[in-house]
């Protein structure tokens, strides 16, 4: 099923535009096979009905419960925690209400595919008025959602996978559940199409809503398939980027004649390039290769469990309440800024970044849905190592609202708050290796730093470009601090007043480490702890309306770690990686963290 050098060469050679010309719901698909019958597939459990159990009955997902090396702590602290007068929970659109959708925006696409029809991107709701109901979860087989490169060896499940998607892009270009008008809800709601009821977007990325909109739109595209072929045990694949193995674009996207082929990809990513959670654009500033990549890889998902594990707005992003948008003034969890960087590293590496390098059309690239099945995957076993504790208890999130169609052709609303229960979607995930949850930070030396040493002073009170490596001293709020004190509260890195000055992509990464002497710093960037990550349309939004955002690190672990806890003063180096970035100012301080949700 792999392609070859030479079919790759006449690929490329017969793809002359950028421009995605070839979008057409109607253009005929290769005949396929009738799938098997559906007892073949070696599925896990596929005669167990589906019943909806309490919140710690959740064994069905299968992963080991080794235990892992995380920060003391729980919860976002009170101070984060007060509502404003005037806060409530997002709610969607008055669908309705034809002028509460319009054009999304993507500056790239409009720019250099004119004509193109990609950003019209209003789902057609059927109806006058349009009738929402609420959802009932259903009550079906247990779904198993598998590896890629597992089912890539299991041609019953491949050609139900091909056969459903080949079926979705058949369907008239106004059904609802057409491959293309499914791809428009995510456009709709990630690019400034629909808005709420003061004329701000909706915009399901850069906070807390990230996460549970994504897990409800995977499961109706999934029954949605499950619907096609008349196989309620259906279940789409997950990408298992944070296992080694996992590391590679999956084969099973690859082959040019199925339906869920896209010919827009970075083909110098196909396998056995292994994904870089640091990509943008050029090759991450470490210049890794292979296992120390990996390796690389698998220490940052780590470190993005064990600080997002006792303050969720970490993991999670930031809070967002009706009449506020989730713009790049909100900062994200980094699970999502590695989601990002997963974009970048799949879409096409030139501009317009068409659809998995773009929110607008991500959705139209099948690896999307399998991508996104591994963001699922990961933020269920966060929610595991928690306890199921609520991230926020908080009825803004809980109650947040949104709309879909389901695979009975009806529109139902749904709420965050039955998003926390897998066991409600009926589906669970077979068990794949996670040795980050494990992996043990590589030993630093201590050893007499080599190279020059600079001089380097605190940021200052104005704005700096993000023009060169920047290194700046960091006053702590506390050295030293107790077990006590860091399960009371996390410390955290906040970099706000940021600018992106084009309207492009922008990310930078962020490193800490101990300064030689009082002020002195070595050859080395120290120890990577994030990354800033915006797609282009976060950018443009955010230069579009004069905004600048702010972004926040976990530094308890890594201090720690690194034996750094003790300094008063702490070195800060900001890289920078794509595009052009103004940065407002740096601080240190401490979050309250929830000691009642335990977790380990």
């Amino acid at each position: 099923m792999g392609l070859t050098t030479q079919s790759l060469a006449s690929f490329l050679s017969a793809t002359t535009s950028a421009c995605p010309l070839g979008y057409s719901t109607t253009s005929k698909q290769p005949k396929l096979a009738a799938p098997s019958s559906p007892t073949s597939l070696n599925l896990v459990s596929t005669r167990v009905r589906c019943s909806l159990k309490d919140e710690q009955s959740r064994s069905s997902f299968l992963m080991d419960r080794r235990d892992m090396l995380v920060g003391l702590g729980g919860l976002y602290g009170a101070t984060e925690g007060m509502l404003a007068a005037n806060a409530a929970p997002l709610e969607p659109p008055d669908l309705d209400d034809k002028s509460a959708c319009v054009r999304a925006t993507e500056n790239n696409i409009e720019t250099k595919c004119p004509g193109t029809d990609l950003l019209n991107c209003c789902p057609d709701y059927r109806g006058n008025p349009v009738t929402v109901k609420n959802y009932d979860f259903p009550k079906t087989t247990l779904r198993v959602r598998k590896p890629a490169q597992k089912v890539a060896n299991d041609p019953v499940y491949m050609n139900k996978y091909k056969m459903a998607v080949h079926k979705m892009k058949g369907l008239p270009d106004d059904h609802p559940w057409n491959y293309y008008q499914q791809a428009k809800v995510h456009c709709a709601f990630c690019n400034e199409a629909y808005h709420q009821e003061n004329g701000v977007p909706l915009q399901v990325h850069n906070s807390w809503i990230f996460l549970p909109w994504h897990r409800y739109y995977l499961h109706f595209y999934e029954r949605i398939l499950g619907k096609l072929i008349d196989d309620e045990t259906f279940a789409l694949p997950y990408w298992n980027f944070d296992y080694g193995d996992g590391m590679t674009m999956p084969t099973i996207f690859l082959d040019t004649t199925s339906p869920i082929y896209n010919e827009r990809r970075d083909m110098d990513h196909y396998p056995p390039a292994v994904v870089d959670y640091k990509y943008a654009y050029t090759d991450g500033d470490s210049g890794l290769e292979g296992d120390d990549l990996v390796h690389e890889n698998l220490d940052y998902l780590r470190r993005t469990f064990k600080e997002g594990l006792p303050l969720p707005e970490l993991f999670m992003g930031d809070r967002v309440r009706a009449g506020e948008e989730a713009d790049a003034t909100k900062s994200l969890g980094q699970l999502e800024a590695i989601h990002n960087a997963l974009h970048f590293w799949v879409g096409p590496k030139e501009s317009p970044h068409i659809d998995m390098g773009s929110f607008a059309t991500a959705a139209r690239d099948s690896i999307f849905f399998c991508l996104h099945s591994n963001v699922d995957r990961l933020w269920e076993i966060y929610r595991r190592r928690r306890n199921y504790c609520n991230e926020f208890n908080d009825k803004d999130w809980l109650e947040s609202t949104f709309v879909f169609y389901d695979e009975n052709k009806e529109v139902v609303k749904v709420q965050v708050k039955d998003s926390l229960n897998i066991n409600n979607f009926c589906y669970t995930y077979e068990a794949s290796p996670t040795p980050w949850l494990d992996a043990l930070p590589k030993k630093k030396l201590k050893t007499k730093p080599k190279g020059q040493l600079v001089q380097v002073k605190e940021f200052g009170s104005g704005p700096r470009a993000l023009d060169r490596v920047i290194q700046v001293v960091l006053t702590r709020p506390k050295k030293s601090r107790s077990k006590e004190e860091k399960k009371a509260m996390s410390e955290v890195l906040l970099i706000d007043g940021i600018e992106v000055t084009d309207s492009n992509e922008a990310r930078f990464d962020v490193y800490v480490d101990a300064l030689v002497g009082s002020d002195r710093a070595g050859p080395d960037k120290g120890n990577f702890v994030g990354s800033f990550v915006r797609l282009p349309e976060a950018v443009k939004a955010m230069k579009a309306k004069g905004k600048k955002g702010q972004f926040k690190l976990g530094l308890t672990g890594v201090l720690e770690e690194n034996e750094i806890e003790d300094a008063e003063k702490i070195l800060l180096t900001l890289v920078p990686r794509v595009g052009k970035v103004t940065i407002g100012g740096v601080s240190v301080l401490l979050f309250q963290n929830d000691v009642n949700c335990p977790y380990g």
